[in-house]
Parts: structure tokens; C-alpha cells; sequence
């Protein structure tokens, strides 16, 4: 296939556009303190961010700006409920373009006589988003096909204005500290990374496979991609049978349950186990075919969690079982990027929201009153979740609130159980724990390598009788805390110092000696 090649946005032209846009829009201060629009004397009018004015501001910027809105919908961790109502209402849906404005893109890809492709090809779109317009055509062997074109002259577009949001982000980073704790910069460079792929059809439709390899084997469906005609700017893939599952096409309650369940398993297993996910699996995405058989389609959003992620998430889960404040609050402060807060105080809230469901049957738990309630937390504490993280928590919230329009007795968080089980038990595993021994193996050969620069540093204490000490200011909060000074400091420092003396034995017995006595020192001296 032919590469299509865009004209690019000039930076000066976008931001004078931007700039037009915050002042028609009433947000002129607010645009001057951002470094847009020409400086202003006046401080931003807190009225500018009117959550009315705000969506209105990000509807006029164009793709960047819904999509951006979208995902803001999604943020309870920062965002107050009219917020996130009034950003729920971009919905990616335009005026499609004249196929007369598509066709070039078409021509681009496949050349002059694309139509040769085709059987059929309705130039009437079945759907127009803010990227691309889909359309359905007909394979010369009578395949059924989707064929999703992308806008033209969108990615230089969506390019420039992911430039020129990351670099004002990082100026309203350095001027405010109050903005810098919301990591403005890493979370629109997420952004910039998923809108990318969203726009590269290609990307799309690998994911698709990749995820549908996955779904296959629990007897999920996922459309076969058509490659031959498959590029970045055009996307064409079968056809689902059955219909979209927001149509509800039955009403019979032991149907809408068992849909429900094989739902509900699909999704949870995709985040917990494969790792990577559907980003949007909202009924629209959704298809209900023959037999009560779950089809997805839509990879363009799509949700990553690494290994050590969801070992992260294991651990929380853990905690949270145990009733462990001060292990979940100690996450919670990690994910954030640990920042100063009342650690003492979260712990208290934080038991006390562990405190309401204590003794529920998990039947009876919902995840959304769950998540309420520690986004209003975080937003307390100011506490931002990773961009991962947060992506998942839209993923469940989205196919909870599914799943109780089509079965309301049915619940989703019993239904981690069985699949939370597993992943503990690939945690514990023969495998996991010969992985773990691989990397101790490896820990210990680096020791080893270090060990001539060790002895020498440790003789050099020795001659001088003084240490150098660097101590990091955000290990500080650590090193206060009451269960981390006996555990956390005392136990490996005395470890440390009876490995440094077995390794210095051969070496020199009075540096042996000196490494046991302050060995032994550490141990029996009590730590106030």
C-alpha cells in the first residue's frame, strides 16, 4: 500500500489559532496565563473555567480537544462530578465529510482504480467520528467488509496540537507547583502516545489481533483483518454478525445474564491476565452474536498493564483483604509519585472507607460505590493516578454500569474472584519463582563483579574513620515512619553489615571484625 504523506501544521499558525479560540470562547486570561494568547496584566477570572466553557473551548480545538475531554470524563481522581458530566458530553461524533473530501485518501492508498477492489463500496459512512468515517463494501469474493478511512490532513493537525499542549503543559508545570503535582506533561504524553496509535489504522488492527489471539481462546469474537487493504490511513476488516449489544436484542433475563457473565469474564481476564485490553468496551464496541457469544470490535483504544503493574495490583489486593491501611496507603502514595501529604491521616481515611465494606459479602460490593469513594480520596489528598491505572478504572466502571443494565442482580467484583485467584497462583508459581531466583542469581553475580571497588571503599572508611552520607528528601517521609524504623531500616542495615563482613574475612580480619561489632551494634541498640 501506498503511504499517504501530510502537509504539516506549522506551530506559530496553530497557536495563533489557539489563541483566537480561548479569547472567542471568553477564555482569554486563562489563555495568556498559559502562555497562548498575548499577556494579560489580569489574573485568570476563576469563572474562565466555568465546566460549560471549558467543553465549548475543547469542541471548537477540534480532535484533540474531544478526544481529550473524553478522557478527562474518565478521571474522578481529579475531577469533581459536574466536571465529569459536563466532559461527558463530547461525544466523538461530526458531520461526516462529502466522499469527494475522502477519496483522495482512498486514491493515496490504493491508487486510482481502488473501485476494481470491490464488489460494492456504499459511499454513504454508517458512522463519522472525529478521526475517521466508516463505510461497508463488499470483497469481489462477497466477503462482507467495514472500511474505516481516516480524515484528511488529521494527523499533521492532531501532531501540532500535541506539540504545543505538552510544551504550555510544561510551562504551567514550572509556574505553579500546585499544577506540577498533577504531572500535566507525563499524562498528555499518554495521551499524545494513545491518540498516535488511535490514528494509525495499521496499529488498530494489530491490536485487534493481538487481543483477539487472547479472546479467541475463551470463545470471544474479534473481526479477521483484511491486510491486503489494510494501512495506516485505511483499516478494513470482516463484518461482525449478530448486532451492537446497546440494540438489547433480547429481553429474556437468563439470556441478558448469561451475555452478562461472558462479558464480564472476557474483560476482567483481558486486564488481569493478558495484560493488554479493550480501552473502551462500552456497549457500542460491543457485539451480541449467536448463542450469547461476546464480539468486540473498536481496537483503536487500547489499555496496557505491565507485568510488575499487575503484581502491584495484586499486592493492593492483598492489602485490602488484610485489612492492611498503612501496605495500601503506601502504594497509593507510590503510584501518586510520593508526594508530602498527611501519610497518618490517609491511613485513618482509608481505614475507615476499608471500615464500610468490612463484613459485605462481596456479592454485594459495587465497584462504582467502591471507586467513588477513593476518587473523592485521592482528589482530598490531591493524589493522581498513573495513566495506566487510570485507564483501567474506566474500563471497569464502564463494563460494571454495562453489566447492570443487562442483569442487575449480577455482580462483577465477584466475578474477579476466581480470575484474582489465578493470577495469584501465577505469582506463586514453580515458573514465577524460577524467574525470581533467575534475578537474585543475577543480583548476586553483579555483587560479586563490584567486589574489589566494595573492599577498597570499605578500607578506605576504614583509614579515614569517616563515611559520606547522601540521604534523598523524599526518603525522608520513609525513613519517619514508625514501622519503618525498625523493619525497613534496621533489619537490612544489620543484613547488609554481616554480608559485608563474611565478604571482607577473607580479605582482612580486622575489617570482618569491625563490620560484625557495628553489625552487632545496630542489632541490640534500641531505636527510639
Amino acid at each position: 500500500m501506498k503511504h499517504d504523506r501530510e502537509n504539516t501544521v506549522g506551530e506559530l499558525t496553530r497557536l495563533a489559532e489557539l489563541g483566537q479560540i480561548f479569547a472567542r470562547h471568553g477564555l482569554k486570561n486563562l489563555g495568556s496565563a498559559l502562555g497562548i494568547s498575548p499577556v494579560s496584566k489580569e489574573a485568570p477570572d476563576p469563572r474562565d473555567l466555568r465546566p460549560a466553557s471549558v467543553v465549548a473551548l475543547l469542541r471548537d480545538i477540534g480532535p484533540v480537544g474531544i478526544k481529550l475531554g473524553q478522557l478527562l470524563a474518565t478521571r474522578s481522581d481529579l475531577f469533581t462530578e459536574h466536571w465529569i458530566t459536563a466532559f461527558g458530553t463530547l461525544h466523538d461524533q461530526v458531520e461526516p465529510l462529502p466522499f469527494d473530501e475522502i477519496e483522495p485518501v482512498i486514491v493515496s492508498a490504493w491508487g486510482s482504480d481502488w473501485e476494481c477492489e470491490f464488489a460494492a463500496f456504499d459511499r454513504n459512512p454508517i458512522a463519522s467520528a472525529s478521526i475517521a468515517q466508516t463505510y461497508v463494501a463488499t470483497l469481489l469474493d462477497g466477503s462482507e467488509t467495514i472500511v474505516k478511512v481516516r480524515r484528511p490532513s488529521m494527523a499533521a493537525r492532531i501532531e501540532a496540537d500535541m506539540r504545543l499542549l505538552i510544551r504550555l503543559a510544561g510551562i504551567a508545570e514550572r509556574r505553579s507547583s500546585d499544577i506540577a503535582r498533577y504531572r500535566p506533561v507525563e499524562f498528555l504524553q499518554t495521551f499524545g502516545k494513545n491518540l498516535a496509535r488511535e490514528m494509525d489504522l495499521a496499529a488498530e488492527a494489530r491490536a485487534c489481533e493481538r487481543i483477539g489471539g487472547y479472546l479467541e481462546m475463551l470463545g470471544v469474537k474479534t473481526p479477521a483483518i483484511h491486510w491486503e487493504l489494510t494501512g495506516i490511513t485505511i483499516n478494513v476488516q470482516e463484518a461482525m454478525t449478530g448486532m451492537p449489544a446497546s440494540r438489547r436484542p433480547t429481553s429474556d433475563p437468563a439470556e441478558n445474564a448469561r451475555f452478562a457473565k461472558n462479558y464480564a469474564d472476557a474483560v476482567l481476564r483481558m486486564i488481569l491476565l493478558n495484560g493488554e485490553f479493550h480501552g473502551d468496551p462500552h456497549p457500542g464496541n460491543v457485539f451480541w452474536m449467536e448463542g450469547s457469544q461476546v464480539g468486540f470490535i473498536d481496537f483503536g483504544s487500547v489499555g496496557f498493564l505491565s507485568g510488575a503493574r499487575r503484581q502491584e495490583i495484586v499486592r493492593l489486593i492483598f492489602a485490602i483483604a488484610n485489612e492492611q491501611t498503612d501496605k495500601v496507603a503506601d502504594l497509593l502514595l507510590d503510584w501518586a509519585g510520593n508526594p508530602i501529604v498527611n501519610r497518618a491521616q490517609l491511613v485513618v481515611d482509608l481505614d475507615e472507607l476499608i471500615g464500610e465494606f468490612r463484613g459485605t459479602a462481596l456479592a454485594g460490593i459495587e465497584l462504582a460505590a467502591i471507586f467513588n469513594r477513593v476518587f473523592k480520596l485521592l482528589r482530598d489528598y490531591r493524589l493522581v493516578l498513573p495513566p495506566d491505572l487510570a485507564i483501567l478504572l474506566r474500563v471497569l466502571l464502564t463494563a460494571e454500569g454495562f453489566v447492570r443494565s443487562l442483569a442487575p442482580d449480577y455482580n462483577i467484583a465477584e466475578e474477579t474472584r476466581p480470575i484474582v485467584m489465578q493470577l495469584f497462583a501465577e505469582r506463586f508459581s514453580i515458573g514465577a519463582a524460577r524467574d525470581h531466583f533467575t534475578k537474585v542469581r543475577s543480583g548476586l553475580l553483579d555483587v560479586t563483579a563490584s567486589l574489589p571497588d566494595l573492599i577498597e571503599h570499605v578500607a578506605s572508611i576504614a583509614r579515614s574513620g569517616t563515611i559520606r552520607v547522601s540521604l534523598d528528601p523524599a526518603s525522608l517521609n520513609h525513613l519517619t515512619r514508625e514501622g519503618d524504623r525498625t523493619t525497613s531500616v534496621k533489619g537490612p542495615l544489620v543484613a547488609a553489615l554481616i554480608v559485608s563482613a563474611a565478604i571482607l574475612a577473607d580479605q582482612s580480619l580486622v575489617l570482618s571484625g569491625i563490620a560484625l561489632a557495628l553489625g552487632a551494634f545496630a542489632l541490640f541498640r534500641k531505636w527510639e
